[in-house]
């Protein structure tokens, strides 16, 4: 996976925003795009795309979720036996 700084410029006529694989860039403006290596170079090569600061990314692990509390809250409703 690669992480880059992308910054979009709308063509003449065209939309002022542009969703690259899930971050919505605004004419102008930064923003963190994270993608293939494949992908990146493919980006590099539409000239409304400004791509720097690329680098390698691996994503973070998955958090744990924490464990079932033993509380009153989990216990069966109903009678007791």
């Amino acid at each position: 996976m690669k992480k880059a700084t992308v910054t979009y410029t709308a063509p003449k006529g065209e939309a002022k925003t542009a969703e690259i694989h899930g971050t919505i860039l605004v004419d102008g403006k930064a923003g963190e795009v994270i993608c293939s290596e494949t992908e990146m170079a493919r980006l590099q090569n539409i000239p409304a795309l400004k791509v720097a600061s690329v680098s390698d990314y691996t994503p973070p692990p998955p958090k744990a979720e924490p464990p079932p509390k033993d509380d009153d809250n989990n216990k069966p409703k109903g009678k007791a036996a």
